[in-house]
């Protein structure tokens, strides 16, 4: 057996700040816009905003649907997150343990820098799933008026 797979992806963005930022993953009304890749959308998101609090996501797509819940494991408004990923639809394969996301936002002149950790995940191929698509969603959150 081999290590599990941890990518880290960062991005920078112009004019929001930590605090725009840290909202935008918790409130249900901003997932949908952003939180999935073309030509996937999110039809779904309820999100209990607190430490230990549970979210599910609802993605619909070409392949199918794909659910994603969790639980809030950090929760610190402004400054970053941590969540359990637990993934069930129609690619990879299905898991019985999750992976972990984690989401460290700061303040950096003139916007903020975000770096997202996806840990846990099995294999290059499993995180090849991922990678294209965090990438995707920041940039639609970097087009969002917060």
């Amino acid at each position: 057996m081999t290590d599990a797979i941890v990518a880290t992806v960062e991005h920078r963005f112009a004019g929001k700040t930590p605090d725009q930022l840290f909202r935008a993953w918790i409130d249900p009304a901003l997932l949908p816009q952003w939180l999935a890749p073309d030509p996937y959308d999110l039809v779904h998101a309820e999100v209990e905003a607190a430490p230990g609090g549970h979210y599910r996501h609802d993605i619909v797509g070409p392949d199918g649907r794909h659910v994603v819940i969790g639980e809030f494991l950090r929760f610190d408004p402004g400054r970053g997150l941590r969540k359990s990923w637990n993934y069930r639809g129609p690619n990879p394969a299905p898991r019985p343990e999750p992976t972990f996301v984690d989401v460290t936002i700061e303040p950096e002149e003139g916007g903020s820098r975000l770096v997202l950790t996806h840990s846990g995940l099995r294999d290059q191929a499993e995180w090849s799933h991922y990678d294209g698509g965090w990438r995707v969603c920041f940039d639609r959150l970097d087009k969002l008026s917060l």
